[in-house]
């Protein structure tokens, strides 16, 4: 559901859109609490990185990820 928001085709001026990712799964998922809907979107961005080495550079590691509350 949210694997194009990191994939480089998709992003925007060579960033990736994970905010995006963030607001998809609030509005889909609305019972989810931040720190769950946080948890997944570095879980998906943790699983892009392994699943793509070569298509990952534009990506900020997983641990940057900053929480972003709606």
């Amino acid at each position: 559901m949210i694997e194009p928001f990191f994939d480089p085709q998709q992003g925007w001026a060579g960033q990736s859109l994970e905010l995006l990712a963030y607001r998809l799964l609030r509005e889909n998922f609305p019972a989810l609490s931040g720190d769950e809907v946080h948890t997944l979107v570095v879980a998906a961005h943790r699983l892009y990185i392994e699943r793509h080495p070569d298509h990952s550079s534009h990506l900020p590691r997983p641990s940057e990820l900053r929480r972003v509350i709606y």
